[in-house]
C-alpha cells in the first residue's frame, strides 16, 4: 500500500484548492482585464509554491555548498529559459490586450511543471535503499 506523508497530502490539497479558486476566477471574468488579473493571480500562486519548494531544497543542501551552488545556477537558468520561452510563445499577441494573459498562462504552466520536478527531488530516496538514494540530488532527510 502506498503511504503518502501528511505534509505531501496537505500540499496536494493546497494545490487543488488554489487551482479551483483560479478556475472560479476565470469563470467569473467578463473582461480581458479581469482575465489578465486571473492569470496574474495564477502565476503568483505557482511562483509562491515554487519558491517554497526551492527554499526547502536550499535548506536540505545547507551543508553541501557545491550542490547548493548548482541548485542556484540551475534555477537561474531555468527562470531565464521559462521567461524566454513564454516571450517567444506569446510573440504574436505582443501589443494586444490578451498578451499579458498569454505570457502569464505560459509562465504558470511551466512553473507548475517545475514545481512537480522540485517535488520529485524532495521526495527522491524516501524509503529507498542506499544505492537508490545515491541517485538523488538531495541528501536524505534525517528521520
Amino acid at each position: 500500500m502506498l503511504k503518502i506523508p501528511a505534509a505531501f497530502a496537505l500540499l496536494l490539497l493546497f494545490t487543488a484548492s488554489a487551482q479551483a479558486s483560479t478556475d472560479m476566477c476565470y469563470e467569473r471574468a467578463q473582461t480581458q482585464a479581469q482575465l489578465n488579473e486571473c492569470s496574474a493571480n495564477s502565476l503568483k500562486a505557482a511562483d509562491d509554491e515554487l519558491n517554497s519548494l526551492y527554499r526547502r531544497m536550499q535548506d536540505r543542501l545547507r551543508s553541501d555548498s557545491q550542490a547548493k551552488a548548482l541548485l542556484v545556477d540551475t534555477e537561474r537558468k531555468w527562470m531565464s529559459f521559462r521567461d524566454s520561452e513564454c516571450a517567444f510563445s506569446a510573440v504574436r499577441s505582443s501589443g494586444g490586450s490578451m498578451h499579458a494573459m498569454q505570457v502569464n498562462d505560459c509562465l504558470t504552466r511551466l512553473t507548475r511543471t517545475r514545481v512537480l520536478e522540485l517535488q520529485n527531488h524532495l521526495a527522491c530516496g524516501r524509503g529507498a535503499g542506499e544505492q537508490e538514494a545515491l541517485q538523488c540530488a538531495l541528501p536524505r532527510v534525517n528521520q
